[in-house]
């Protein structure tokens, strides 16, 4: 199983946003809110749609994760970079992204590091038909990953929150609600640099903002948008300068 890599530097919060269309009351910041249902939605057009994004200077990117994409029809999304100077240049393709999986509703793409300030999400419309697109949230940083893997066997639990109420006479009446998963992400054995980097993140992050998990980049349903809980449990062991760490995680709905 690959290692655990956890999306930790997202340089697209903060980043100069700009739509090639957006419909009223979804625009183009939406996809830099951490509400992942509220969305950036284009126009509907027989057009490509693009988000160009102004990271301010050049920085390192090695992944991109999107969360509640919709596609165009019989389209994909794609990671363009275009350049380093005041002004964007011509766009050059890094990753085309798969499609996202059903049920986590994230999609993703690692690369080799590219350091640039331009880049550009790119939906294309080979149709062309009338179509819009939408983006939930969006990731573009780097990544840490742990030298030690999280521990298997690992409990993921799927929860539904459905609201449901029984009359006297058992009749069923319910209130359907988006389904989670939750877990627990634990390290045994992990050097003192790698602590303390999972104990910055948790410092850092806290259980209000969000972070892109992946366990195996080859398994779509393996990445999760998700929050980090109330505590991070550490464990000292024999071994001087070794530590079991565990972080507990609820996925963002």
């Amino acid at each position: 199983m690959a290692r655990l890599r956890l999306l930790n530097a997202n340089w697209y919060p903060g980043a100069a946003l700009a739509a090639s269309s957006e419909a009223l009351a979804l625009p183009v910041a939406a996809s830099a809110h951490p509400d992942r249902s509220y969305v950036w939605r284009s126009l509907a057009e027989a057009s490509a749609q693009m988000i160009d994004i102004d990271l301010g200077a050049v920085r390192a990117v090695t992944c991109v994760a999107l969360a509640n994409v919709k596609l165009l029809a019989g389209g994909v999304v794609a990671l363009y970079q275009r350049g380093d100077g005041a002004t964007p240049g011509d766009a050059t393709l890094v990753a085309t992204l798969p499609a996202a999986n059903a049920d986590r509703r994230v999609t993703f793409a690692f690369f080799a590091q590219a350091s640039h300030r331009h880049w550009q999400l790119r939906w294309t419309n080979p149709g062309p038909v009338e179509d819009y697109a939408e983006l939930g949230f969006a990731y573009l940083g780097t990544y840490f990953e742990p030298t030690v893997n999280v521990t298997v066997p690992m409990d993921v639990a799927e929860v539904d929150p459905s609201i449901v109420r029984q009359s006297v006479d058992r009749q069923r009446s319910t209130v359907s609600r988006t389904r989670y998963t939750m877990g627990q992400f634990a390290w045994v054995g992990l050097p003192d640099a790698d602590r303390g980097d999972l104990r910055a993140l948790w410092g850092t992050l806290g259980s209000a903002h969000p972070v892109f998990a992946v366990l195996d980049e080859t398994r779509s349903w393996t990445a999760w948008m998700l929050y980090l809980q109330g505590q991070i449990t550490e464990r000292f062991r024999e071994v001087d300068g070794r530590y079991d760490v565990g972080l507990e995680w609820e996925e963002a709905t």
